[in-house]
């Protein structure tokens, strides 16, 4: 009876053990494969649902009245706000699931919906809305730039995307919430870049 309770508990540790090496596995092929994660990696322990990395206070907003009010630049003012209308929408990642605004997102879905509000079209990858506008330096970053990161590592590929919604924060569709966020940027590992649109 010993040998058979023996037995049956190193089978367990094996299958479990077999089980975490091959998520383990199918988790570096996913993101070295560049397909994005969507902000799945997230620094620090305190970066849960109901941690500080969520900005409080903010929900959908409906305002989007002053769509032709632009900056000096040409940019719009309200990119932010049309993306806080945003906000909760189921994260689904696309592919395999279809980018439907308000129904499921993922993070390149979910910018390329708040852009097109605007008349820009992006590509569907975080990877290839790397090559649309300009790049940014970090130190200025205005609201409405698109944020980008590397959250496997510097030498992976782009696997996240989202609009930085200005005082640090960035409006996205995480994996890791579960839904479309603003959230401060500072929890989402692998900062790569930024980009900004040409709108003249």
């Amino acid at each position: 009876m010993r040998r058979l309770l023996l037995l049956s508990v190193v089978i367990s540790l094996a299958t479990v053990s077999a089980l975490l090496v091959s998520l383990f596995a199918f988790s570096q092929n996913s993101l070295a494969s560049g397909s994005p994660s969507q902000g799945t990696f997230t620094q620090g322990a305190t970066a849960g649902p109901n941690e500080p990395s969520l900005v409080n206070g903010t929900g959908p907003s409906d305002s989007v009245h002053d769509d032709a009010v632009v900056t000096t630049d040409g940019r719009p003012k309200n990119i932010v706000s049309v993306g806080r209308r945003h906000i909760g929408t189921p994260y689904r990642p696309s592919p395999p699931g279809l980018c439907r605004a308000f129904r499921s997102e993922d993070c390149s879905c979910f910018t390329r919906l708040v852009f097109k509000h605007f008349g820009k079209t992006l590509p569907e990858s975080p990877v290839k809305q790397w090559q649309s506008g300009r790049n940014i330096a970090r130190s200025d970053l205005r609201p409405g730039d698109l944020v980008f990161f590397k959250e496997a590592g510097r030498s992976r590929p782009i696997t996240h995307v989202g609009i930085y919604s200005g005082r640090g924060n960035l409006l996205h569709a995480s994996n890791y919430f579960g839904k479309v966020v603003e959230s401060k940027m500072r929890y989402v590992r692998g900062y790569s870049g930024a980009k900004r649109l040409n709108w003249g």
